[in-house]
């Protein structure tokens, strides 16, 4: 036997080789079932995924807050004048608006200054003042807070523009230390900046953080505030300072509020957003004007076939996965990874049996199958929508047709969330399949570590048979050309 070369690789390793391909058979038999295991582990993430995103559009479909079946949408007759936003809550019909006037922040001038000017020289000490602002909570929406505003005295020393500039820092700095700890909120702190209104004058101008009259501004005694005159009881008329916009004695005669009327009814409210006069309805006031704006509120027909079309999508998608998974392919004949396992294989007899069900505590006798809004399965068990006319009929003459086909007590929203619940929650049974799948993959990660260390050790041994043999080969070699040379020799003697 000649262990020099073999197919021109080393003799020695290539008959190791050899021998412990055979020696490795039954590892790599273990080492096929892991994989096998492992992509079933790999099948039960996915399908618990599937499951989940479907259980999350029943979730959806119940929830009591988003009412998906009772989407809305609104038009506005005017959209540059009124503009509107819609919740489900909301209830269809239609709505008219004039606006009287616009909400504004309450804003307050100083007297003109020359920037030059040293008007404010006469005062030597620091100066106090508060400014009261709207602070509105659960329990008093019409309170109010001071804030403590003080300018130091070296201010006064500086010229007009430069006081004033101070002035503002003092104010901003207050309103900002009010907000950091919680007196008031940032989006209710005034505002002070300078304008200047020509080359070498300017004004203090005071600013509300939110429109209305419940965010007005005032002040209390100052002298400081007496010599700006920003706290003028009137309105600012040429080089005088006092309010820009009238804020008036109530909410009623406010310049402040919003004035509209809405369906006949005069209202007045802080803001330009009007959400509260309609439950679900929000109208955004962009202008006066006299002639009437139609708002028209009408069930969002498109949203909830959009909707239905995304939970056929994501029964379908599990449909389409456990007939893959769960059953023998009928083009192959191989059986799918849960084929055995009992309650995966049944799961699509069991999902088409509660889609196809009657829902016997839907309000119409008319609409308790699916079938009777236009949803049919086929053969596969997969929806679709087979008469979109159905569909759009029930929504249009009620959208609770729809709604209680998936959400009254037996509905099928609520049906396949309990059910699917038993799969994905945690410790269901995906989690219980999965934790038994990871037990076998570790045993059998065991004992082909076992394996591994015996195939070790066979192929040392194998090693050191062969280089014996090897070792063996060659003495007897070098001994049959020492007895051969000796034969030759004594021939020729």
């Amino acid at each position: 036997m000649n262990f020099g070369s073999i197919g021109g690789t080393n003799s020695i390793q290539y008959l190791v080789d050899q021998y412990m391909a055979i020696e490795s058979r039954p590892k790599n038999k273990l080492v096929q079932q892991q994989r096998a295991l492992e992509k079933k582990k790999d099948v039960f993430s996915e399908l618990d995924s599937k499951l989940s995103a479907l259980q999350s559009k029943m979730e959806y479909f119940t929830d009591a807050v988003s009412l998906p079946f009772q989407a809305k949408t609104a038009q506005s007759s005017d959209d540059d004048k009124v503009s509107v936003r819609v919740q489900n809550s909301a209830t269809k019909g239609n709505h008219t608006l004039t606006v009287q006037h616009l909400a504004h922040s309450d804003t307050r001038v100083s007297n003109q200054f020359s920037d030059s000017g040293t008007d404010f020289s006469s005062f030597t000490s620091d100066q106090t003042f508060t400014i009261q602002v709207g602070h509105p909570t659960d329990s008093d929406p019409n309170n109010r807070v001071d804030i403590s505003v003080t300018v130091s005295a070296d201010t006064f020393s500086k010229t007009n523009d430069e006081v004033l500039q101070d002035i503002a820092d003092a104010i901003n700095d207050a309103m900002a230390s009010a907000a950091a700890d919680g007196t008031i909120t940032s989006d209710e702190m005034a505002q002070a900046s300078i304008i200047t209104e020509q080359s070498g004058v300017s004004r203090l101008v005071l600013t509300s953080g939110q429109t209305g009259y419940t965010n007005r501004l005032s002040f209390g005694s100052s002298t400081l505030l007496d010599t700006l005159n920003i706290n003028n009881n009137a309105q600012t008329s040429g080089t005088t300072g006092g309010y820009v916009y009238d804020v008036g004695t109530s909410a009623t005669d406010s310049a402040l509020n919003s004035a509209f009327v809405l369906d006949g009814m005069t209202m007045y409210r802080d803001s330009n957003t009007i959400d509260d006069a309609y439950d679900g309805i929000t109208f955004q006031l962009k202008d006066t004007f006299s002639q009437e704006v139609t708002v028209s509120v009408d069930t969002d027909t498109e949203s909830i076939k959009k909707d239905i079309q995304d939970f056929i999508d994501k029964y379908n998608d599990v449909i389409d996965y456990l007939t893959k998974n769960a059953r023998i392919n009928s083009d192959t004949y191989e059986k799918g990874p849960l084929q055995d396992d009992t309650i995966y294989a049944s799961m699509i007899s069991d999902l088409r049996g509660m889609v196809s069900e009657s829902v016997d505590t839907a309000a119409s006798d008319s609409y308790k199958l699916l079938y009777s809004i236009g949803i049919e399965a086929d053969q596969s068990g997969k929806l679709s929508i087979k008469d979109e006319s159905k569909l759009t009929d029930a929504l249009e003459a009620n959208p609770a047709y729809v709604s209680d086909l998936f959400v009254s007590d037996d509905g099928i929203a609520n049906k396949l969330d309990d059910y699917i619940d038993r799969f994905v929650k945690v410790g269901g049974s995906i989690d219980s399949s999965k934790e038994l799948l990871d037990e076998q993959i570790k045993n059998l990660d065991d004992r082909i570590s076992y394996m591994n260390e015996l195939l070790d050790k066979k192929e040392k041994q194998y090693f050191e048979e062969f280089t014996k043999m090897q070792k063996t080969m060659y003495t007897l070699q070098n001994q049959q050309a020492f007895f051969s040379q000796f034969l030759n020799m004594g021939g020729n003697s």
